[in-house]
């Protein structure tokens, strides 16, 4: 991951981003953080780059040119950059030979970078201000989709709305407060998106299952010693039972998310996932199940004592059928999933190799389930499609769930 801030003071995030494990990470080339210093393209000889605002009002106003400039310099840095990694990936791949080649190109190929109206790859600046949408794990899982972010400062007043009109592709806040500036806002970004990058954490499920993620807070933490100033570590987790140390962490992040953040209940929900067919089906539901929420459920529909039994989902519940090559040969659809309910708002998505058939989607419509899409999977499928899937699904359900 590449960031490029435009900013009046560059010296403010080298001293944030070269401490502690993102220092660490920039070090180790996992990612890297290049400033661009507004004042540099000031047109007065002062190197102010701020004037009046025009209809009076206290403060002054960023003007337009300058911080155009900047942003162009950052793009223009970002695509050289660009064009640098490409060549030396091109090279590594042909001292690798044919076949490492032809995952080059499918790499580029999957890699879902955006276009712009020239055809080229279309870099996000993002505005750090308070009047925008507020920061939060699935915006950051976003973010981190991509390989190089601008980041663009603002003091004073703010910036003129024209140069923000013509250069910003995203307007980000971190909180509903003003700072003196938007250099601790994208520290803030920085921190959060790096944190999905690859190689940045030691442990990668430390990013995989952030607090948050299931729009929950997280559950309680506790290490050695087992009493202290004479409390106790709750007994569970010293029992070794890894499935009842799960079930004891959901309901404590239930009940901490009660308590301190109510507000995001109304738009969590628990995941089912049920898959039938081939045993690929089996080991995508697992990784993709996986990715979406580190709580809820994965049921087999192969057994005949689920299909026999009645089971009735929730307003709050989101449903993924994972199906494998050739799963309704043996059962029909309908007869595999006669006894499956849902509460009318029951969220749920189709995953199949095989025929993705209208009248499966009208089955689940009439049995109470709302459908947020379907997609298609192969044993071809990488983990970069896999994550991208289950981001897009996360996403979809915590904006429905509930409603």
């Amino acid at each position: 991951m590449r960031y490029y801030v435009c900013t009046l003071f560059p010296d403010m995030i080298r001293q944030i981003m070269g401490t502690s494990i993102l220092g660490r990470a920039e070090k180790n080339g996992y990612i890297s953080v290049n400033t661009v210093n507004i004042r540099d393209f000031s047109q007065k000889k002062s190197m102010r780059v701020d004037d009046y605002p025009y209809g009076g009002g206290a403060g002054m106003v960023m003007e337009p040119e300058p911080v155009y400039q900047a942003v162009q310099s950052a793009l223009q840095r970002a695509a050289e950059d660009r064009k640098a990694e490409d060549c030396g990936r091109a090279a590594a791949d042909r001292n690798a030979g044919g076949e490492q080649r032809t995952a080059g190109a499918d790499r580029i190929k999957e890699s879902g970078e955006k276009k712009d109206a020239s055809g080229g790859i279309r870099t996000r600046v993002i505005y750090l201000t308070p009047q925008a949408r507020v920061l939060d794990q699935t915006m950051v899982e976003e973010l981190a989709r991509e390989k190089e972010l601008v980041l663009l400062c603002g003091h004073y007043e703010g910036i003129d709305e024209r140069v923000l009109q013509e250069t910003v592709t995203d307007y980000v806040s971190i909180g509903d407060y003003v700072l003196t500036g938007g250099e601790l806002g994208a520290a803030v970004l920085m921190d959060a998106v790096s944190r999905f990058v690859p190689g940045v954490l030691h442990n990668d499920e430390s990013s995989q299952f952030e607090s948050m993620q299931d729009n929950l807070l997280e559950y309680p933490h506790f290490t050695r010693p087992e009493q202290w100033h004479g409390r106790k570590v709750p007994p569970v987790l010293l029992t070794g039972d890894h499935g009842k140390i799960e079930e004891w962490r959901y309901q404590q992040a239930v009940a901490r998310t009660q308590e301190r953040r109510p507000d995001l209940l109304k738009n969590s929900f628990v995941l089912h996932t049920f898959w039938y067919g081939s045993q690929e089906a089996e080991e995508y539901a697992s990784c993709l199940h996986g990715r979406i929420s580190r709580y809820g459920e994965i049921q087999n529909y192969n057994r005949n004592k689920l299909i026999r039994s009645r089971n009735v989902l929730g307003n709050q519940e989101l449903l993924l059928l994972v199906e494998g090559a050739g799963a309704d040969g043996d059962v029909p659809f309908e007869e595999r999933f006669r006894n499956l309910y849902g509460s009318g708002k029951t969220l749920a998505w189709i995953c199949s190799d095989g025929s993705l058939a209208e009248k499966k989607k009208e089955f689940l419509a009439d049995r109470g389930f709302r459908l947020l899409g379907c997609s298609r999977y192969s044993d071809a499928e990488n983990t970069e499609q896999t994550d991208r899937l289950a981001l897009d699904i996360r996403k979809k359900a915590l904006h429905l769930a509930g409603r």
